[in-house]
């Protein structure tokens, strides 16, 4: 009995800490975001900063902001990574395992870099008076650095887009790489008898095997995308601002009678990314039930 129990006895007190200053955490500043500030006096539950929120044109700004942010940035390393993963396991079929095995980590050295390093490369790349516009202006593709697109700090966002794109990308491909890697040899071996080409036994057998777990990586990069902090801190504009910069701002900025709207504003964050796991969760089951995978 206490051999069985031991693993699970030894990982209590971390996972007690881990989901006490978690949802601890969230509950304490759920109750907030209701102005419910006992050192202030305030002892009542309202909803006046979700309402304020609600009718303020800068929140849905922010909000329209952050949502375009995080779809972008999801579908393009989405698409990015399913070409990488795809294209490291047909170099498998093709190579040897030596050639492939290399590729295959040089194509993760992203992962590695920490996301604020990644914006600033991306700042260093493609701001106006950075390494793409010289180049640009020195082949003579434009006449002056002025002339090369804001791209960084803009209000649309292509700046953020671009780090989480390139950054993402590799954890997609990480994520599918190993189902992928389950297709048995023999698959392309049966296909090519029935007359099936290289295009067509992508199709048929590898972009299906890899729906599930594609779908759930894509949809992991939007929640973290959707809430994460530094990236459009350093490459974003004052205003709009995505999400969590706009409750970062109002946190610190304004006055105590501010930090409900701040607190509410990560309520609704946390919200919003768990309605939509649940209907990404729903789509994934119907898919895999249609497909027979389950």
């Amino acid at each position: 009995m206490w051999q069985k129990n031991k693993p699970y006895l030894l990982l209590l007190p971390a996972i007690g800490t881990l989901v006490l200053l978690f949802f601890g955490g969230l509950f304490d500043g759920f109750l907030k975001s209701l102005g419910y500030f006992p050192a202030l006096g305030q002892t009542d539950f309202i909803v006046t900063a979700y309402r304020q929120l609600f009718s303020s044109s800068e929140f849905w700004a922010s909000f329209n902001l952050t949502l375009r942010v995080a779809l972008l940035s999801s579908l393009f390393a989405a698409g990015l990574g399913a070409l990488l993963a795809i294209s490291l396991f047909m170099l498998k079929e093709s190579t040897n395992d030596k050639s492939s095995s290399i590729w295959h980590r040089l194509f993760q050295l992203p992962l590695t870099i920490p996301h604020l390093v990644g914006g600033y490369i991306i700042v260093l790349l493609f701001m106006q008076s950075g390494f793409l516009s010289r180049i640009a202006t020195n082949l003579g593709v434009i006449d002056t650095i002025a002339e090369f697109p804001v791209l960084v700090n803009d209000a649309f966002g292509w700046g953020i887009i671009l780090t989480y794109a390139w950054k993402e990308a590799p954890f997609i491909s990480l994520m599918i790489y190993p189902v992928l890697s389950r297709i048995h040899q023999s698959w392309r071996d049966v296909s090519r008898i029935f007359g099936a080409n290289r295009w067509n036994y992508i199709r048929e057998i590898v972009i299906p095997v890899m729906m599930p777990a594609w779908t759930v990586a894509t949809f992991i990069v939007f929640v973290f995308t959707f809430s994460a902090f530094e990236v459009p801190f350093l490459l974003g504009v004052t205003y709009p601002s995505t999400l969590p910069v706009y409750s970062y701002q109002l946190y610190t900025s304004g006055t105590l009678a501010d930090r409900p709207e701040a607190l509410a504003v990560n309520i609704i964050l946390a919200s919003f990314t768990v309605l939509l796991g649940v209907v990404v969760y729903a789509i994934n089951k119907r898919w895999n039930a249609v497909k027979g995978w389950d």
